[in-house]
C-alpha cells in the first residue's frame, strides 16, 4: 500500500470484503433510475433548498462554470434528512449496504496505510476519521459521439451523502487538441475514493509518471482505490495525489458509484510532525 500511494496514487484492492453482487446491483437500479422520464427525475433535482444533494441533469456540471462564493450559499448543517428522496425501497436497500460496505473497506485501507506511514494503526481513526463524512455519488456517462462538439458536458447524476443522500458532482470539459471528455482531469479532494467499474466498460485514466494517459479497466473482483488531496496535505507533500479523467468512447453507457472516504467533518488536518522533520 505505501508504495503504491508513495510511486502511483492508483491501486486495485481485491479480497474486499463487499458482499458479491451489491456494486453490481447498485449499478442495475441507478441505470434503470436514470431511465426513468425527466420529469421524474427532476423531483429531486439538486439545489440549495437540497443541500446541493440530488440529481443533475446532462451538462449542468461543468469546470469552467464559475462556482459561487461560499457567503452566497445556504449553510448545509449537521442532522438534516439527506435520504429518502429516491422513493425507491429496493435501491435505497442496496445503497446502504453499499455504503456500509465501502465505509469498512476505506478504513480497513487506512489502517494498512497508517501503518506503511509508520504511523499507529489506529491513527486514522477517533478524531481523524474514525466518522467520516462520507460523500457517494452515482453518475451516468452517456457514450462520447466521434461527431459531437468540443464542449463536453457531465454525465447525469444523483447521489447520497453522509448519511445517505447526497448530491452528484462531476465535471466534463474538452481536452487539449480538442477532444471530448466525459468528465475532466482532476484530483479528488478527501482522504481515498472507492470506484467499483462497470465490468466491461474501460474509461477511467490515469496521468502516469511521464503524463501520459494509461487506462485502468475494470478488473473482476477487484476496486479501484486512489488517494485525494487531504494525504498530500497530511504527509508534507510525500503522497501527491493522481490526476485522473473518465473518457467513455466504449460505445455503451457506463454507470459509476464512486464512494469518497473523508475525514471527519470538524477535523483539522495538517502536516504530521513526522513528515516534517526532514522536509
Amino acid at each position: 500500500l505505501h508504495n503504491a500511494c508513495l510511486n502511483v496514487g492508483f491501486f486495485y484492492a481485491k479480497g474486499h470484503g463487499l458482499q458479491a453482487g451489491l456494486a453490481e446491483g447498485v449499478m442495475a437500479q441507478a441505470r434503470r433510475w436514470f431511465g426513468l422520464p425527466e420529469e421524474e427525475k427532476r423531483r429531486i433535482a439538486l439545489s440549495p433548498a437540497s443541500h446541493y444533494r440530488g440529481w443533475q441533469r446532462l451538462g449542468s456540471n461543468h469546470p469552467a462554470a464559475a462556482a459561487s462564493p461560499a457567503a452566497a450559499r445556504p449553510a448545509t448543517g449537521l442532522g438534516v434528512p439527506r435520504h429518502g428522496r429516491l422513493q425507491d425501497a429496493e435501491f435505497q436497500r442496496l445503497l446502504r449496504a453499499y455504503i456500509g460496505g465501502c465505509l469498512q473497506l476505506g478504513a480497513a485501507i487506512l489502517r494498512g496505510i497508517a501503518l506503511g506511514l509508520q504511523l499507529p494503526e489506529s491513527y486514522f481513526e477517533g478524531d481523524v476519521a474514525g466518522d467520516s463524512y462520507w460523500v457517494t455519488r452515482i453518475i451516468h456517462y452517456p457514450p462520447l459521439q466521434p461527431e459531437s462538439s468540443q464542449q463536453a458536458g457531465s454525465g447525469q447524476q444523483a447521489g447520497s451523502s453522509q448519511p445517505p443522500g447526497g448530491a452528484g458532482a462531476g465535471a466534463g470539459g474538452a481536452a487539449g487538441g480538442g477532444e471530448e471528455l466525459s468528465c475532466g482531469e482532476h484530483t479528488d479532494y478527501g482522504l481515498l475514493t472507492l470506484v467499483f467499474q462497470q465490468e466491461g466498460v474501460t474509461a477511467l485514466q490515469v496521468k502516469n509518471a511521464a503524463g501520459r494517459w494509461v487506462d485502468a479497466p475494470p478488473l473482476p473482483g477487484t476496486c479501484v482505490v486512489n488517494i485525494g488531496d487531504m494525504f498530500r496535505l497530511l504527509t508534507n507533500g510525500l503522497y501527491t495525489p493522481t490526476a485522473h479523467r473518465v473518457l467513455n468512447s466504449s460505445g455503451r453507457d457506463r454507470i459509476s458509484a464512486p464512494f469518497f472516504y473523508e475525514t471527519n467533518f470538524e477535523a483539522v488536518i495538517g502536516p504530521h510532525p513526522q513528515f516534517c522533520r526532514d522536509r
